[in-house]
């Protein structure tokens, strides 16, 4: 009797973590344009966090392609190229140093044209 009750009740949530894995949406990270800004800014004032910086830079954005050449610049300015030096780690709560966050301000410029020629749509 045991057995049947403990297979009843096991049977029932594999079912439900079945139900669950087919019918559920799988995580994506899809961050819009003035999130992206928003991250960038944050870095100058320091509200940015870390993880949230490492996530923009670490995963590939693939349902904007001008949103994902500007994340391979912050890569590039990130881990560096044949003619820049990677940026150096900020102290006192800065993600990046003085001078690498002035390199960011010509992405932020960048990005701001980016967001100022997009169209405007609305779903209904």
């Amino acid at each position: 009797m045991e057995f049947l009750i403990v297979f009843v009740v096991s049977a029932f949530f594999l079912a439900l973590i079945g139900v669950a894995m087919a019918f559920g949406k799988s995580p994506s990270y899809r961050p819009d344009r003035h999130y992206v800004l928003k991250l960038i800014k944050g870095v100058e004032d320091r509200t940015t966090t870390e993880q949230a910086w490492d996530m923009l830079i670490g995963y590939p954005i693939s349902h904007d392609p001008e949103l994902e050449a500007i994340r391979r610049q912050l890569v590039e300015l990130h881990e560096g190229n044949l003619d820049r030096p990677a940026a150096r780690q900020g102290i006192n709560g800065y993600i990046y140093d003085r001078e690498s966050r002035q390199r960011l301000q010509s992405v932020v410029i960048q990005l701001e044209k980016l967001i100022a020629e997009s169209p405007v749509t609305r779903e209904f």
